[in-house]
């Protein structure tokens, strides 16, 4: 569950790395265009994406594949991202208290002396 939940995060990050660049291009550019996954994967290391379209059949790279690398890389990396912290969720155990959690439980007072 914990590797589930490090993976929506690591999603949820690249979501706002995905909104900087489209952010970014948009004021260089002038023109607002999502980033697609397609974009990403090239960017990141083209050798490796076209080694996986030279190794796939031409039928699963344009009907499977492709219409899945076209689609904008910010609504599937949120997308992604909330689906692998739902599916990373603490089911019936009670969570610990902390910063984001909610209060801390009381504290109980020591007695002094003789009472």
């Amino acid at each position: 569950m914990v590797l589930f939940r490090a993976l929506g995060w690591l999603l949820l990050a690249l979501a706002v790395g995905a909104v900087v660049f489209d952010g970014l291009s948009w004021w260089s550019d002038g023109a607002f265009h999502l980033l697609a996954l397609g974009d990403v994967w090239s960017r990141l290391d083209l050798a490796s994406l076209t080694a996986f379209e030279r190794d796939l059949g031409a039928t699963v790279w344009t009907r499977v594949l492709l219409p899945i690398l076209r689609m904008p890389a910010l609504p599937a990396f949120v997308i992604a991202g909330v689906l692998f912290l739902w599916l990373g969720r603490r089911i019936g155990g009670r969570t610990d208290p902390s910063f984001l959690g909610g209060s801390r439980p009381p504290r109980r007072r020591r007695s002094r002396g003789l009472s």
